[in-house]
C-alpha cells in the first residue's frame, strides 16, 4: 500500500474542499443530505465573525470539546486552542475574506484538546457566499479513510487534482480571464469588460497557457469544464 506524504494528503484535501464547495453552490439541499455519508469533518462558519452555523456528525464525533465548541461558540475556541496557531489561522481567514476570491483556498494548522489530548489538524477554508465559509478539518488519523472516499467520490481524482493544482498557480486576474475565455469571450470583449488593453489580455492568455501546460482555446475550455469553472453545454 502506498504511503501518502503529508503534502499529497493536504493537496487532495484542499482539492476536495474546492469540489465540495462547488456542490454547495449548485445544490445546497443535496450538500446537506450527503453530510451523513462523509466520514470526515465539515463545518460552516461566518466570514467576518467566524461564528459557527453547522457542524456535521463526523466533526462532532471527534470529541466532547467539539460539541462544546458548537454550543458555546467561537469564543470557546480562544480558551482551548494553541494561541500562536490560532492567531495565524485568524490572519489567513481575514486575508481570504478581504480578497473576496472564490477560487482561493486558505489552509492552516491548528491544535486543540480532543478527549483530553492535544490534537493537531489541518483546515481548508473557502468562501461559500458573501456571509459564509466552508471548512474541512483533516486529522492525521483520517488520511487512509480520506484517500478511499476521495477516490470513490472522484474516480478521476488524480487527473483532476493535477489540473486543480495547476489552476491554483494562476493569479486572481488570470482565473477571471480563463472563465471569460472558456465562456467564449474574445480578447476585445475581455479588454472592454475588465478595462485593460487587448495586449494585456493576450499577455494574460499566454501566461495562462504556460501555467496550465496547454496550447489552445479548445484545451482551455476542456480544462475549465473539468474543474467546473463553466458548465458543459
Amino acid at each position: 500500500m502506498r504511503i501518502f506524504t503529508e503534502k499529497e494528503f493536504n493537496n487532495q484535501g484542499q482539492h476536495f474542499a474546492y469540489r465540495l464547495r462547488n456542490l454547495y453552490q449548485k445544490d445546497p439541499k443535496l450538500f446537506f443530505q450527503l453530510q451523513d455519508y462523509f466520514p470526515f469533518p465539515v463545518y460552516i462558519c461566518a466570514r467576518k465573525t467566524s461564528d459557527y452555523y453547522f457542524f456535521n456528525e463526523a466533526f462532532l464525533s471527534q470529541g466532547k470539546e467539539v460539541e462544546e465548541l458548537l454550543t458555546k461558540g467561537r469564543a470557546y475556541l480562544d480558551t482551548i486552542a494553541n494561541q500562536s496557531l490560532l492567531k495565524e489561522a485568524c490572519e489567513k481567514a481575514v486575508q481570504l475574506h478581504n480578497s473576496n476570491d472564490y477560487d482561493a483556498l486558505c489552509h492552516y494548522l491548528q491544535a486543540i484538546p480532543l478527549n483530553g489530548e492535544t490534537t493537531p489538524f489541518f483546515t481548508s477554508k473557502l468562501l461559500l457566499d458573501e456571509e459564509q465559509t466552508l471548512n474541512i478539518p483533516f486529522f492525521p488519523t483520517e488520511s487512509l479513510i480520506f484517500q478511499k472516499v476521495f477516490k470513490e467520490l472522484l474516480p478521476a481524482g488524480e487527473e483532476n487534482l493535477n489540473k486543480w493544482l495547476r489552476f491554483q498557480t494562476l493569479t486572481k486576474r488570470e482565473k477571471q480571464i480563463i472563465r471569460l475565455i472558456a465562456d467564449g469571450s474574445t480578447s476585445k470583449t475581455i479588454s472592454e469588460q475588465l478595462f485593460i488593453t487587448k495586449e494585456t489580455v493576450k499577455t494574460h492568455r499566454k501566461n495562462i497557457y504556460k501555467k496550465l501546460d496547454i496550447s489552445n482555446t479548445t484545451q482551455l475550455v476542456r480544462f475549465a469544464i473539468l474543474l467546473e469553472l463553466i458548465n458543459e453545454a
